[in-house]
């Protein structure tokens, strides 16, 4: 069992938190951000659960179990959350900006959500003081899709291939063979500027952070010849 307990003890009244992240960059940012706040008493973190054992309130109650991690369907993850449930504990979802998946992350247990790449100590000490006033945090882009859903207003997810025009299809082959920018320009005979709006369109769209991402996306969805 991958188990890493990291306790911050303090003379002081407060919450303990629960951090369960399946990625040790978050981990051990959450555990020195909570750590740092005047609100929390003890942080706790873990990497995995064994099905016949939940690290749990193993050293006392816990006031709000935070997760953030990419499969919230995982069983590990749903038995510490049941766990928690069971145990009165609040629960924190913290989700990527982009929701794949809008029925998995609501239909999740759990008392408020955070978008994982704003996280800060100010946005962490908020959800924490909301989360145990009985308040719900959630991002405005959370917010808007649940409200979208409502009205009825949600669009159908469209494939990947149709979300690109034919230029940036054009430009994604380019990439994909390894093109730069310049070179890109002088083949599609535009502005390297015009380029550089293209490829971020496509990174965009396709929801990717660099070139080889969306190469290896393009080639998966079949959008390269």
């Amino acid at each position: 069992m991958d188990l890493l307990v990291d306790l911050h003890k303090q003379d002081r009244d407060g919450y303990r938190v629960l951090v369960l992240t399946d990625n040790e960059l978050t981990r051990r940012g959450l555990s020195d951000m909570l750590g740092s706040l005047a609100e929390v008493t003890d942080v706790e973190t873990f990497v995995s659960v064994h099905p016949d054992y939940v690290p749990f309130c193993e050293h006392g109650p816990v006031d709000i179990l935070v997760i953030a991690c990419h499969d919230l369907k995982g069983r590990g993850v749903n038995l510490v959350a049941d766990t928690a449930v069971r145990c009165g504990t609040k629960i924190l979802v913290l989700i990527e900006r982009k929701v794949d998946c809008l029925d998995t992350v609501t239909e999740f247990p759990s008392n408020g959500f955070l978008i994982k790449d704003d996280v800060t100590e100010d946005a962490l000490a908020a959800a924490l003081s909301q989360i145990t006033c009985g308040e719900v945090p959630m991002p405005a882009m959370l917010a808007n899709r649940l409200l979208e859903r409502v009205r009825g207003e949600t669009p159908p997810e469209r494939p990947v291939s149709q979300k690109l025009t034919p230029r940036e299809r054009e430009t994604l082959v380019l990439v994909a063979a390894g093109l730069s920018n310049k070179q890109i320009a002088r083949r599609m005979l535009i502005s390297q500027h015009g380029v550089k709006r293209l490829v971020a369109n496509i990174l965009s769209k396709l929801n990717c952070s660099n070139r080889t991402l969306a190469a290896a996306v393009a080639i998966k969805e079949g959008l390269l010849p």
